[in-house]
């Protein structure tokens, strides 16, 4: 299983599907489609975690908000 499949609001892009790898999976044992994986990202921003995607068809990083379960 590639991971949970989401869909992006890009603004370059518009809508676009992929999927998240699951967090206890292995990437270099499964190569995924570029065209469909999502990397994510956490990190702090003024002391509270922020998330943020990277869109895989112009590689634009979007916040979290944009992306929601399909």
């Amino acid at each position: 299983m590639i991971g949970e499949k989401f869909i992006i609001d890009c603004p370059r892009c518009g809508r676009v599907e992929g999927f998240i790898p699951d967090m206890d999976e292995d990437l270099n044992s499964t190569p995924g489609d570029a065209d469909t994986d999502i990397e994510e990202q956490e990190f702090t921003q003024e002391g509270h975690p922020m998330r943020r995607i990277r869109c895989p068809q112009c590689g634009n990083w979007l916040t979290g908000d944009r992306s929601r379960p399909a």
